[in-house]
């Protein structure tokens, strides 16, 4: 997966470790059966998967965002000379950086002392987290990072889903993007489906929701995809609701508003609009 980071690696011959092969979840927005899933991938006892870490904090998208700046033209070989003591003194070093291997390292670090080593300690040998956030350009910087990592990218009807989600205190970034509109909510859901579908990697998957809930869907290519052993389907026959609110009836405007962004990516998808029958999401 060529990409600017992978450039950055060659151009300073930076190494990665290949020790680890977390499971990222990603979901293109709330009430898409994201914790159903991430139930099910939880259910061999081999990987705890952390459920929206400090959603709010924005931890990962920050992370992505400082790995952007990584370009051909920056930074250059002048800013990690090795000065001596003298030159410490009496030379310049208004730019003077650390080695570009200690900021990769660096990126490996913080996420392993909040995600891997909690869950080590808990006796699992593997980790991995859910978001309804993330999208391609983090899954890049995250396979990056851990080149063995799986992804699973998770659909739901984009009218399902923010019938499910209407009214929630949702937030696409805190605290001044807030998910309080059916704009607001399909344009999220289509900038995060367009970017899955654009993956260039076998190492994500896509499945959609509804298919998840079918009762013959084959819950083998998940664990395969993901280097477990056989899910356990009970989750599939025991509901859990995180919020008691029920789903809501769309009206005409919100169905409309809704398929003005995401029409076109849903069709792609199966979805013509707003299902008659619909089941609440775990």
């Amino acid at each position: 997966m060529d990409n600017h980071l992978t450039r950055f690696d060659a151009r300073f011959d930076l190494a990665a470790s290949e020790d680890s092969a977390p499971i990222f979840l990603l979901s293109a927005g709330w009430r898409s059966g994201s914790t159903l899933l991430q139930r099910l991938l939880c259910s061999t006892g081999e990987a705890l998967v952390w459920g929206e870490p400090y959603g709010r904090a924005g931890l990962i998208p920050s992370l992505t965002r400082a790995s952007m700046a990584l370009r051909p033209e920056w930074p250059t070989e002048m800013h990690f000379a090795e000065p001596s003591h003298g030159d410490l003194v009496g030379g310049w070093i208004a730019n003077l950086y650390p080695p570009p291997q200690a900021l990769r390292d660096s990126f490996r670090a913080q996420l392993d002392t909040l995600f891997a080593l909690p869950a080590q300690a808990r006796g699992f040998t593997r980790w991995g987290l859910k978001e309804v956030r993330l999208q391609a350009m983090d899954a890049r910087f995250l396979s990056w990072v851990y080149p063995q990592a799986r992804f699973i990218f998770l659909v739901r009807n984009p009218w399902d889903a923010w019938s499910s989600a209407k009214g929630l205190p949702l937030y696409e970034q805190w605290p001044n993007r807030p998910i309080q509109t059916a704009e607001h909510f399909g344009k999220h859901w289509a900038k995060l489906t367009r970017s899955f579908l654009q993956w260039p990697s076998d190492s994500g998957i896509l499945v959609r929701y509804e298919d998840l809930i079918q009762p013959g869907f084959d819950l083998g290519q998940i664990s395969t995809h993901c280097g477990l052993k056989d899910l356990d389907p009970g989750p599939l026959a025991v509901k859990i609701r995180g919020v008691r609110k029920p789903p809501s009836l769309l009206d005409a405007h919100d169905t409309a508003i809704i398929a003005q962004s995401c029409a076109q990516l849903a069709e792609m998808l199966g979805y013509q609009g707003p299902e008659a029958e619909r089941s609440a999401t775990a």
